[in-house]
């Protein structure tokens, strides 16, 4: 079990950690253009597939961190480190809500492909992502 949350905070540091440099030399915007702009060419790709293909892919999401929440949780046993968990559990509770009223939204027609996001939003919970994983690595290399 602590190989595989040690596999998936590996994994989510390294995505996320080009994002978090964006963010923290306060230049994200770059970044956030050129992922919108590739999900709008995926999209028009795809053509109609794209939503159900774009729903798939936030369900998968919402199952992978609730794995690595739980697994989190059950697996560190620091009181810091769980209280941060736990505070994180309710930002991205918050964040894939959003997420889900956003792409609803958009696929009714009542909003553009450029608000489907709520960047300050996002920045928080890659932020949250980044320092977490780092938290949760440096916990299982140590303890």
């Amino acid at each position: 079990m602590k190989a595989v949350l040690g596999i998936m905070a590996g994994i989510i540091f390294v995505v996320y950690s080009v994002y978090f440099v964006r963010i923290i030399k306060g230049e994200p915007q770059v970044f956030e253009m050129e992922m919108l702009k590739s999900l709008a060419a995926w999209m028009i790709e795809r053509g109609r597939a794209s939503k159900t293909q774009l729903w798939l892919m936030y369900f998968l999401s919402l199952l992978l961190e609730l794995v690595y929440f739980i697994l989190s949780f059950y697996l560190l046993t620091n009181p810091v480190l769980r209280f941060v968990t736990a505070a994180f559990m309710g930002v991205e509770v918050y964040h894939m809500s959003m997420i889900a009223v956003y792409f609803r939204r958009f696929f009714a027609g009542k909003t553009m492909i450029s608000q489907l996001f709520n960047w300050p939003l996002e920045r928080v919970s890659a932020t949250f992502f980044f320092t977490h994983s780092f938290l949760v690595l440096v916990s299982l290399i140590i303890f």
